[in-house]
């Protein structure tokens, strides 16, 4: 038997489904046995290189080379803004330069913080009596 949908041969004569497609040999899509096969529909899918899955060890590596300094920064904006770079990395790569963008900023807003505080200028200036500050917390 030839199934109708996909054209492949099927052994079983008595099959009420086709066993690749699921097509059904009974009811409203029954066809007669002995009628010639429809041609299978072949569709032609373009296959950009750019969409397949980054394999494990690019995604292992791609950590690592975080840990490099300055080069793990480079190459996020190499992989945020390169064509070249699978959509996923990509994204990846734009997440992570917005998150260490505003832990930056936080960095930046908690450094002014403590450098304007009194006790890091009488740090600074000599004028802080380490003993003094610990009876005063006692």
């Amino acid at each position: 038997m030839i199934c109708h949908t996909c054209g492949r041969v099927i052994k079983n004569e008595e099959a009420n489904f086709c066993e690749y497609c699921g097509a059904s040999f009974r009811g409203e899509n029954a066809f007669d046995i002995n009628s010639s096969p429809v041609a299978p529909v072949t569709e032609t899918v373009i296959v950009n290189p750019k969409d397949k899955p980054v394999s494990f060890l690019n995604w292992f590596g791609s950590q690592l080379l975080m840990f490099v300094p300055y080069v793990g920064l480079i190459m996020l904006f190499i992989w945020a803004f390169s064509n070249s770079t699978p959509p996923s990395k990509k994204n990846w790569a734009r997440a992570t330069l917005i998150f260490v963008g505003v832990l930056a900023v936080f960095m930046i807003l908690y450094l002014m913080y403590i450098i304007t505080s009194p006790i890091f200028q009488d740090m600074m200036s000599g004028a802080f009596d380490y003993n003094q500050y610990i009876q005063s917390l006692k």
